[in-house]
């Protein structure tokens, strides 16, 4: 399918973690490493039962403890064990990964739009290491983090900063993510066209704004974004 036959889409944004890449699929790894640190220092505690503690899943579906969760209840995330045990994973990529895919889409799709980044997360250098970690920086023209933006998705402001950026309007701009709640209605509520990343099996069950097109491969997008470009609604189809 010729892309550059079909107008409407001019830019279309990324979310980061668990979108292009599998942040969550490196929680194992990241906790074995932070309590090892942590057990070094603290020879009384058991590492392989705080990594147990940290991947126990919470409410929020894909949701866990966490490292930070394990050390709150440690009373330990202020104390100096605590601080080290963090900062020997805020830079720790080697196990992150970009879903399958990925790499040839995005260089497909450059060539024909405005690539970006919107992801929310507390450190901006934190995110660019990320990404450059993954070969992907010098793709996206636009890379938008909440901490530098000063607003989180779904805040509209933080797709707008971005739209801004990008120069095109909402209409023209199309958003991939993996959730409904941020990504999804963050992006609706803007005004884009939003594609919903569903690779790990979740339902639209009370979802606040349904996505314009539902993809369970990343391969699957640029067909998807042609599709938008033509019609501004793609009606959504579930992967089998």
């Amino acid at each position: 399918m010729d892309m550059r036959s079909k107008p409407g889409v001019r830019a279309v944004f990324f979310d980061l973690d668990d979108t292009l890449c599998d942040t969550i699929g490196t929680r194992e790894a990241r906790a074995r490493r932070a309590f090892e640190c942590l057990c070094r220092l603290q020879s009384d505690l058991d590492a392989e039962l705080l990594v147990r503690q940290a991947l126990a899943p919470l409410a929020e579906p894909r949701s866990a403890l966490g490292v930070r969760g394990v050390l709150k209840e440690l009373g330990l995330l202020d104390k100096e064990a605590g601080i080290a045990a963090l900062e020997s994973v805020r830079h720790y990529y080697e196990p992150l990964c970009l879903f399958d895919g990925v790499q040839e889409t995005i260089e497909e799709l450059t060539s024909v739009y405005e690539l970006g980044v919107i992801t929310n997360w507390d450190s901006e250098d934190e995110q660019r290491r990320k990404i450059h970690q993954l070969g992907l920086d010098s793709r996206f023209r636009y890379f938008v983090v909440s901490a530098g933006a000063g607003y989180e998705k779904p805040d509209v402001r933080i797709f707008q900063h971005a739209l801004s950026l990008a120069g095109v309007e909402p209409a023209e701009a199309v958003f991939v993510g993996d959730r409904l709640d941020v990504d999804i209605a963050g992006a609706k509520t803007a005004g884009m066209c939003a594609v919903w990343f569903n690779h790990w099996g979740g339902t639209l069950d009370g979802a606040p704004l349904g996505p314009d097109a539902v993809i369970g491969r990343f391969s699957e997008l640029p067909e998807v974004i042609a599709g938008l470009a033509t019609s501004r609604r793609y009606p959504p189809t579930f992967p089998t």
